[in-house]
């Protein structure tokens, strides 16, 4: 009778870590959440490709819970501008958004790669079959009034 109640009870600690590492990292995953500011700068020898300023809006993923949605504005003249929208994967344990997606305008493959260090972020867009990184981003998070 001890051990059955030994077991019952090693399963409820079990549960309730499971819960609430789950809990912590749905808290974790809503500090990315929100607007985001800095810049994209051009890598390498690409004329087409201009520094911007950007803003990128940060949410969860309508079509997949999983995923983080980025929505990214360049700023003209002190105004958003909507350059595009993806989603990305989200490692936890890396801290890192990953997205990959086809350039309209070559065909080729882009890959975006994100890390995210506190209200830090920064990455590279890679791009293939070059395997080049064609930007280098920097960007803060807005802080709110909690």
């Amino acid at each position: 009778m001890i051990m059955k109640s030994e077991v019952l009870l090693f399963i409820f600690f079990i549960a309730v870590a499971t819960i609430s590492a789950c809990a912590q990292s749905k808290v974790s995953d809503n500090r990315l959440f929100g607007d985001w500011y800095g810049e994209s700068k051009c890598v390498g020898n690409n004329p087409n490709c201009h520094d911007e300023t950007v803003v990128y809006h940060i949410s969860r993923s309508k079509t997949d819970p999983e995923k983080i949605h980025l929505a990214a504005d360049k700023i003209i003249d002190g105004k958003p501008e909507p350059m595009g929208e993806l989603d990305f994967d989200y490692d936890r344990e890396k801290q890192t958004l990953t997205s990959e997606f086809k350039i309209p305008r070559t065909g080729g493959k882009g890959v975006w790669l994100l890390k995210i260090n506190g209200d830090m972020m920064d990455g590279t867009l890679t791009v293939y079959p070059e395997n080049e990184i064609g930007r280098r981003i920097i960007v803060s998070k807005k802080k709110t009034a909690d």
